[in-house]
């Protein structure tokens, strides 16, 4: 997909119906993939919170090798890095879905003035760039690596 930007070219005649059927599919896309990392985020953290529950209610005696907890630390860093991955390649996809959706938006003419009565558009002209501002991918990984380094500091605390 190009960065370069969709251009405003008027419609052939045949295309509207094409851009009927392209936008409800790119609009379902940008949510879909928005509450994959949501999920993702969630069932990260749970799990997290259980592996945190088991170790803090276990005693220390449970651990008949030294290098258990070692191995235990490793698998959250994996566990965490993988989901860590998953939620960034969703924000990609995200992202993607929702350049092209503006692009058709824009080629379909929603952000022209005069678009929804005189002086008015369809859509504001800041929903072109406000997507750009949002932090949301940013709070899940804040999120997964709190409780990442959590989980950590209670395997290194109680052994």
């Amino acid at each position: 997909m190009s960065d370069s930007g969709p251009t405003n070219m008027p419609l052939p005649q045949e295309q509207p119906e094409i851009f009927r059927v392209l936008y409800p599919i790119f609009k379902d896309e940008v949510f879909r993939r928005r509450e994959h990392m949501i999920r993702l985020s969630a069932f990260h953290s749970a799990v997290l919170v259980l592996v945190m529950v088991m170790m803090m209610t276990r005693s220390p005696e449970q651990t008949s090798h030294s290098a258990i907890p070692w191995l235990a630390m490793s698998g959250i860093a994996l566990f965490s890095g993988f989901f860590a991955f998953l939620i960034l390649q969703q924000a990609d996809r995200h992202r993607m879905a929702k350049q092209q959706l503006i692009a058709l938006e824009k080629r379909m003419g929603l952000y022209k003035k005069d678009g929804n009565g005189p002086g008015k558009a369809t859509y504001p002209k800041n929903w072109q760039t406000d997507w750009l501002a949002d932090r949301s991918v940013t709070i899940y990984l804040a999120v997964l690596t709190a409780f990442t380094v959590l989980v950590i500091c209670v395997m290194l605390l109680h052994d």
